[in-house]
């Protein structure tokens, strides 16, 4: 599956979730390529159709959007809108009918990908960026650190907590979420441990007991998140559990965001602007809400499933397609200047330490807020 599948799917398999341990090395990437190409065989298409309107209604995050969305399908196939094509463009031909149906910031699909090769390297996919671009005290007193998702991983999580000690005694501290694709918990309860001094309710996550009952909440054993039923569904309220007291308890902390923060970068985002504890300083983020993971169709497609709804623990809402907005509105490629100025330093300082921290990609989309 493809990465953002990978990085929206969830520690466990969930939008706020987990990147595989092994990347596609270049072998691997042709023959993904050689599948996407590859023309249907008889009667796939209209069997993936109906393949997926099932799946859609046992488990999609709203039954009337999932309704919509079967009835589409199936009327589709059978007027044998999918019965021809290559595979690679039928899975876009479907993604695109869906989301002319009803928006959705996660649901697509997918050509499967093959399988790995033997002896694939541990991490990323090639080409991809570090999971963590840079972490440093960007200048005295000032902790920086740039992500580009919460993997998960044992040494990603070992690096945040090294950043944090390094920062024990920071006065400020500057989360950039700009390039956050996605990713889970891990890294996100080892920053509350350190910047949260009470328990604190931080965001409130549902899904359909069904789905609980099929798959479990599909983040594992994490202490801090436990799922109760209510009704026909399980509710679990996402807590900052504080670990040993440090000065970051009164640290200011500044988010970065961009209408390219998704997913599990708008969790931590909401997180910490629901409870007064950061300041998002940016533009509004991509508007990815909905929770959930890849489920096989056949052999050669995938679907990234919504299942779940992540919310504010106070109004209720969640942010799909609308994003959260920042409470300080400036252009997304001057938020850093803004942050560190916030932070006590001049201009020319601001802006010849923000020359120093290049991001891995564009910090912001046309394309994804005209979406």
């Amino acid at each position: 599956m493809s990465l953002r599948v990978i990085l929206a799917a969830g520690a466990a398999a969930i939008s706020v979730g987990a990147v595989a341990s092994a990347g596609p090395q270049p072998s691997a990437a042709i023959a993904k390529a050689d599948a996407k190409q590859m023309p249907l065989e008889a009667g796939e298409g209209r069997a993936v159709a109906v393949k997926l309107a099932d799946e859609l209604v046992r488990s999609f995050v709203f039954r009337d959007t999932a309704e919509d969305y079967a009835a589409m399908l199936r009327k589709n196939a059978a007027a044998g809108r999918y019965d021809t094509g290559k595979r690679g463009d039928i899975a876009t031909l479907m993604t695109e009918d869906l989301l002319a149906v009803h928006k959705d910031g996660h649901l697509h699909l997918e050509v499967a990908e093959p399988d790995e090769q033997e002896g694939a390297s541990n991490g990323p996919p090639k080409g991809f960026p570090p999971l963590i671009q840079s972490a440093r005290t960007i200048a005295p007193g000032v902790g920086y650190i740039r992500f580009t998702a919460f993997a998960g991983k044992d040494d990603e999580v070992a690096a945040v907590r090294k950043w944090l000690s390094e920062n024990r005694n920071a006065n400020t501290l500057i989360f950039d979420l700009r390039n956050h694709h996605g990713g889970g918990l891990k890294e996100q309860d080892a920053i509350f441990a350190e910047v949260f001094a009470n328990p604190t309710p931080l965001v409130t996550m549902a899904l359909a007991k069904s789905v609980y009952d099929e798959r479990g909440s599909m983040f594992g054993n994490v202490p801090t998140l436990h799922f109760a039923a209510a009704g026909d569904k399980m509710i679990a309220t996402h807590q900052a559990v504080p670990g040993e007291a440090t000065p970051l308890r009164k640290a200011r902390i500044y988010l970065l965001v961009s209408n390219k923060t998704a997913s599990a970068g708008e969790h931590f985002s909401l997180a910490m602007k629901s409870t007064g504890r950061g300041t998002l300083i940016g533009e509004a983020t991509a508007g990815a809400n909905h929770f959930g993971g890849p489920r096989e169709l056949n052999e050669h497609f995938t679907v990234w499933m919504p299942v779940g709804r992540t919310y504010d623990v106070k109004t209720g809402k969640d942010w799909e397609g609308a994003g959260i907005a920042p409470d300080i509105p400036v252009d997304p490629r001057q938020a850093l200047v803004f942050a560190l100025e916030k932070s006590g330093l001049s201009h020319a300082e601001a802006v010849r330490l923000d020359a120093q921290e290049v991001p891995a990609e564009p910090v912001h989309s046309d394309r994804l807020r005209a979406r």
